[in-house]
């Protein structure tokens, strides 16, 4: 089997691994959000929203090494670069708006991070869609 047939499966799946690690970005987020924060809970609830809030930002981490290697797999096969690199820039201003928010509380900046899942999920799907559409046209070739 040729490269270009074996490289296009990689960013697809590299596709799905973001939109997954996205998907319980979010899902974490808004557990956190509807829980709140440690300080305004007591009790059990207390730790509840401390580990949620962990695993949010541990999976934030993890949605950055993940955009990386969108990002270096896109580049390596030579298709949808620059939506890979505008996905890693997003998922960094988003965590880092993420970090903003923990330490000012601000629901402007919840939004941000909001947009920031939108824009990078967007971005995901067309790089697969991308990575698709060339694994269809190397087999149809």
């Amino acid at each position: 089997m040729s490269t270009a047939l074996n490289a296009s499966p990689v960013l697809v799946r590299r596709s799905r691994e973001a939109l997954s690690a996205l998907a319980v970005q979010f899902l974490l987020g808004m557990g956190a959000n509807l829980i709140g924060s440690p300080e305004e809970n007591d009790g059990g609830a207390r730790v509840v929203a401390g580990i949620i809030l962990g695993l949010h930002a541990l999976v934030g981490i993890g949605v950055i090494v993940v955009a990386v290697r969108v990002w270096l797999a896109a580049r390596r096969e030579g298709v949808a670069q620059t939506a890979a690199l505008w996905a890693f820039i997003v998922i960094i201003l988003t965590f880092l708006v993420g970090v903003g928010t923990m330490f000012t509380g601000s629901g402007w900046m919840s939004f941000l991070m909001a947009l920031g899942f939108v824009v990078a999920a967007a971005l995901y799907v067309v790089i697969g869609a991308g990575a698709l559409l060339r694994q269809r046209s190397s087999v149809a070739s």
